[in-house]
């Protein structure tokens, strides 16, 4: 992959070049690990109580009504975890309004956010109505390759269908998605400047989501494809949003947007990190790739995890999303 590759060739340039010669280039280094005010926390007893608080959180409010499709990932996840009862009783009625409601999702966002629910359901459920919801899914989220040149977007769908053919199979399916992912990455990639938030490499700047959508894709396509560079580009994203976005007095990624949208992110964000900390462990990877010398992803989706937990007990609209991040990050150990 020539992006992937530039990235590489970028990420050497830069260990070599000194500090002020890299402020020059018109992008801070916020992110030095120096620069972080909250410490990672790794007490895992804690966080495993976190963990089933939040659940029981998430679960009395599923247990009110229809469920969000990050809830039922949860959920589901939950369950293959413990085979709690109180959870078997929830997640059959849940999933079976979710089939439904997932038919009138509307934006890759909401569809990807049910695709991945689905997925994780398929292993567990018999249901014919289930994989019919992820192939109809899949179309409606591969149909916007041709409809929009909006990047969050685009590789928020190219994400949800690589990930999805762990329980779909479609004639073409990764070819193409990976056709499209290097479209994407080949548009509004700059080496050491991220990804643009818009097909023609300019308009919309560089936004801290799609750093993480990108970083989340090239990670998906590695793992489906075993191509290092995917690995080595999605490392370079976030590396990109460490030294653009990162706010150290907060211990979160921050880019002015509102609250919610920032907690959101900050959840996507240490998903990501925790997966670029299992990848980086693989000997399979490490042999071959370029590694950043300093990174350390699990230290911080920890710190992320550490700055978020206040919010994340809010409500079970945030619950959610941070306790997948908090599995994830569980699941490293």
């Amino acid at each position: 992959m020539d992006v992937a590759q530039r990235a590489a060739c970028e990420r050497a340039r830069q260990r070599r070049q000194p500090d002020d010669e890299r402020r020059q280039r018109g992008v801070s280094d916020r992110s030095q690990s120096d620069d972080y005010n909250l410490p990672a926390v790794d007490d895992a007893r804690a966080r495993f109580t976190d963990l089933d608080d939040l659940t029981d959180v998430v679960l009395d409010a599923a247990a009110d009504g229809d469920v969000e499709p990050v809830v039922l990932t949860l959920l589901l996840r939950r369950y293959r975890a413990t085979g709690r009862d109180d959870l078997t009783e929830i997640l059959g009625p849940a999933l079976a309004r979710g089939v439904e409601t997932s038919r009138s999702a509307a934006g890759c966002a909401a569809r990807a956010r049910w695709l991945e629910a689905f997925v994780a359901a398929a292993p567990l459920s018999s249901d014919p109505r289930m994989l019919s919801a992820i192939e109809d899914l899949v179309t409606a989220l591969r149909g916007e390759w041709k409809r929009t040149d909006r990047v969050a977007d685009l590789l928020t769908s190219i994400d949800a269908c690589l990930q999805a053919t762990t329980a779909f199979e479609a004639p073409g399916l990764v070819r193409d998605a990976i056709d499209e992912l290097e479209r994407v990455m080949g548009a509004t990639y700059r080496p050491g400047y991220g990804v643009a938030s818009a097909m023609d490499g300019m308009g919309g700047g560089r936004l801290l989501a799609d750093q993480i959508l990108g970083a989340s894709a090239l990670v998906t396509a590695c793992v489906g494809t075993a191509r290092l560079p995917y690995g080595m580009l999605a490392e370079e994203l976030m590396q990109f949003a460490r030294r653009s976005f990162w706010d150290s007095d907060a211990g979160a990624f921050a880019d002015g947007g509102d609250p919610d949208a920032m907690f959101a992110a900050n959840c996507d964000a240490a998903r990501v990190l925790c997966r670029l900390s299992r990848l980086i462990a693989d000997d399979a990877y490490r042999s071959g790739a370029v590694i950043a010398p300093d990174a350390d992803y699990r230290a911080d989706a920890s710190r992320i995890l550490t700055s978020q937990l206040d919010a994340a007990r809010t409500g079970a609209a945030r619950a959610a999303p941070y306790a997948l991040a908090l599995d994830d990050w569980l699941s490293l150990r």
